[in-house]
Parts: structure tokens; C-alpha cells; sequence
């Protein structure tokens, strides 16, 4: 069966696409770099280059790390980074349903 997978390139090289949003979900769900990452099966720093190369193409972050210590360490989806996940899912619901009625006017 076909799938839809959408993909934003970003210029530079970069590109937005399906795992980086559920990496940028899992973020927001653990608040945990490392555990989004152990989440999905990759190391913290293939999670860290990911989240790094986004924070890098986009005009704001998207994710704000605190760095480890006493209490810990921990990351969060900046309010830049929720609208981004939000707009990603909206065009994919949105490009899903278009599909859907292409499919049933043939």
C-alpha cells in the first residue's frame, strides 16, 4: 500500500520530515532528550545532532536544553517548537485527506 510521508526541506541541507517531529514529540512527552531518543532506538547523540541540526535551520529554537547537574538535565519544546509540530501534523492530516478524496473521485 502507498504511504504519504511529508518532508519540508530547510535549506543548508536540512530537512524536516517525519522522525524528526517524533523525536520533537517524544521531547515534549519524557522532557528528556536522551530518553526520546532511547525511546525510539537511537543514542542520546544521534537525538542531540538531530535536535542541533533543527535548532540550527529554523529561525528559533525548537528545543531548550538544560544542562545536567544537581536536579538533573532536561530539554523542552520551546512554544516555536509545539506550533511547529502542531503545523506539521495539521499538513499531513490535511495532504492524507486530499489523497483520500483524489482516490475516491477516480
Amino acid at each position: 500500500m502507498a504511504r504519504l510521508t511529508i518532508r519540508v526541506d530547510l535549506g543548508k541541507g536540512g530537512a524536516l520530515g517525519p522522525g524528526k517531529i517524533r523525536l520533537l514529540e517524544q521531547i515534549h512527552a519524557h522532557g528528556s532528550i536522551s530518553e526520546a531518543g532511547r525511546s525510539m532506538g537511537m543514542s542520546y547523540r544521534r537525538a542531540w545532532l538531530l535536535v542541533d541540526s533543527l535548532n540550527r535551520s529554523i529561525r528559533q529554537p525548537v528545543v531548550s536544553k538544560q544542562t545536567g547537574g544537581r536536579r538533573g538535565g532536561g530539554a523542552r519544546l520551546t512554544p516555536w517548537g509545539r506550533r511547529l509540530v502542531e503545523r506539521y501534523r495539521a499538513i499531513e492530516t490535511d495532504a492524507a485527506f486530499q489523497r483520500w478524496v483524489i482516490a475516491e473521485i477516480r
